[in-house]
């Protein structure tokens, strides 16, 4: 019995210290390792005809209330809509064809959803967009009679700019046609065409908003385009408009296509750089004057540098569009079990692809260059976002303490709120129109976690719009006169002291990220004595204006993060879903053997 206290102490410091998922761990462990006890613990206390009998019951119960639901989901009652075009469901089939340097093409099935711009709520339980309604965690709705959401669903903060705006789809029109100095009353009517979400899942690599004028015309189109990077970029077109006879029965319109070509400057297909140019044809899908059934034909065509078509993508209509106001729920069921799987299967489909082109056709491996200015970036990660924050305070610090009128315009990426927020210096607030102007545009967020590792941060900035184009800087003039003294850092506690020379040990300046589709701007020479002299004169890190500027939750905070990112580099080849396996297999091997000694 005296033995006990010495394997007891591990138990104790994983009950202590450790997570709920470490206690799971364990525990689980312990009845692996004694899996014999415990089927004697179970034969002899529980019947095992009582707990299966049990056990159908409530699985019957459960899918009762299953169906229950999801009959009252179907059966609601649709939303009004006053528009002249209604939200339906256009059955499609998308083809590529690569002509050159390898021949290759597919082709698949593919749903695509329409809704009106303006309208907002509920079809038929299958279609919805900003009714607005919170829904509980999944695990309160499957207990619940609420039928919940719609099968699938549009929502306005998944498209254009990132973030909330008020009023859906229809205000983040407005704000983006606004943002192009474009007035959005020139657009009466506007219909977006996307793959929806299906039960909260979005594969979406195209979304075409058709923008019509008060005469019920196709005067303009939206391209979203999204690749599987978390990246997008938006093109405004205002296409050219070409007649088609139509032979067929000359009495009737015949039907425009509509034509726009444009320069590449998105990164799309790790098998293709962003050198090129695109061209599209389109039809309208209610032409004539939004009257007639909704049919999608689609065609862009990528072609090389030299006006050679190298990718040829198509997607269009291969049944007529479906109302699901009108459908009943033995049709809604039969649409629902044929079409579920289409959006789940787009990315896998993807990457079934890119394995017979990379293996198969051997075409080479482009690697992803980070965006350009032009394109919105991935969203940041939560050490990014809390880098940005001290960021931002720095360079508001910075600039209130310049003594130039200055007046800087900074744009942040990968927030959901990418507003650009106008920094003034006490000397330009005072000048009326007489401040310097300078623009400080993040361009991706991994220039937040690239910039904290340069000793010097300004240092860092310059080397990162200079060598990577992680950051663009309006006049690298205007920059220097940011740099300012700063006072002795006041004394730390041990443990951030520790921390904080730990980190300097650990802090090795980022290589530079090369992008192989355009050539770097040499960095001027004229630049290079004066940072290099910045960093050997001890210029001011973000280390220095955190134990200057935060309070001591903020500095642990910013001491662990940063360690991590760091370790991450060192250990994980810079990927932290690496370090997080490493560190979970490192805790089950720790945790086996604390089980072992215990049970």
């Amino acid at each position: 019995m005296e033995s006990y206290p010495l394997p007891l102490l591990p138990l104790g410091l994983v009950l202590f210290f450790g997570r709920p998922l470490d206690v799971i761990i364990l525990f689980s462990f312990g009845i692996y390792q004694n899996w014999e006890v415990v089927q004697e613990f179970v034969n002899a206390y529980l019947n095992p005809t009582i707990v299966i009998d049990s056990a159908k019951a409530a699985t019957a119960l459960f899918y009762l209330l299953q169906l229950t639901r999801y009959l009252l989901g179907l059966k609601r009652l649709s939303s009004s809509n006053n528009l002249p075009i209604k939200p339906l469901f256009f059955p499609c089939r998308t083809s590529h064809v690569r002509m050159f340097p390898s021949k290759h093409g597919f082709g698949y099935s593919y749903l695509l959803t329409g809704v009106p711009v303006g309208w907002e709520g509920s079809v038929g339980g299958m279609i919805s967009e900003g009714d607005g309604k919170e829904q509980a965690p999944w695990y309160l709705r499957i207990f619940s009679l609420n039928p919940g959401g719609a099968w699938y669903t549009v929502n306005g903060d998944d498209y254009l700019d990132r973030g909330h705006v008020e009023g859906g789809l229809q205000g983040k029109l407005r704000k983006y046609l606004e943002g192009q100095g474009i007035d959005p009353k020139q657009y009466a009517h506007a219909y977006l065409v996307t793959a929806a979400r299906f039960l909260g899942y979005a594969s979406n690599p195209l979304s075409v908003w058709y923008l019509y004028s008060s005469s019920r015309e196709l005067s303009a189109l939206i391209l979203e385009v999204n690749n599987t990077f978390d990246e997008r970029r938006i093109y405004f077109m205002e296409p050219d408009r070409k007649s088609e006879p139509n032979f067929s029965t000359p009495s009737r319109l015949s039907k425009p296509r509509y034509t726009s070509a444009w320069t590449k400057d998105f990164y799309v297909s790790v098998f293709n750089s962003r050198a090129g140019s695109y061209s599209l044809a389109a039809y309208d899908p209610f032409f004539p004057n939004l009257s007639s059934p909704g049919t999608i034909n689609s065609t862009v065509t990528l072609s090389s540098p030299e006006g050679k078509a190298k990718l040829i993508a198509r997607i269009y209509s291969v049944d007529d569009q479906i109302d699901p106001a009108t459908m009943s729920v033995w049709q809604k069921t039969r649409f629902l079990v044929s079409w579920w799987w289409v959006g789940l299967a787009t990315f896998p489909r993807t990457i079934q692809q890119a394995v017979i082109i990379l293996f198969k056709k051997k075409l080479p491996w482009v690697f992803r260059p980070e965006p350009k200015g032009s394109t919105i970036a991935r969203h940041a990660d939560e050490v990014e976002l809390f880098i940005e924050s001290i960021f931002r305070r720095y360079l508001r610090e910075l600039v209130g303490n310049s003594q130039d009128a200055l007046r800087i315009r900074y744009i942040p990426a990968g927030l959901h709120n990418i507003s650009p927020e106008v920094i003034m210096s006490s000397s330009a607030q005072l000048a009326e129109g007489e401040a310097n102007e300078l623009e400080i545009r993040v361009l991706t967020p991994i220039f937040y976690s690239r910039v904290i590792r340069y000793p010097n941060l300004l240092d860092g900035i310059m080397t990162e719009h200079h060598e990577s184009s992680t950051i663009s800087i309006s006049s690298t003039d205007l920059l220097s006169k940011l740099e300012h003294g700063w006072q002795e850092c006041p004394p730390l506690a041990l443990r951030e002291a520790l921390s904080f020379k730990l980190i300097s040990a650990l802090r090795t300046r980022p290589a530079p990220i090369i992008c192989l589709d355009e050539p770097k701007s040499p960095r001027p020479a004229s630049t290079i004595p004066s940072w290099k002299e910045a960093s050997q004169a001890g210029a001011p890190s973000l280390d220095h204006f955190v134990g200057m500027h935060s309070s001591a939750p903020e500095r642990k905070e910013y001491t662990s993060r940063l360690l991590r990112l760091l370790i991450t580099e060192h250990i994980a080849l810079g990927w932290a879903e690496l370090l997080d396996l490493e560190i979970f297999i490192l805790r089950c091997l720790t945790l086996w053997v604390v089980a072992r000694a215990v049970f």
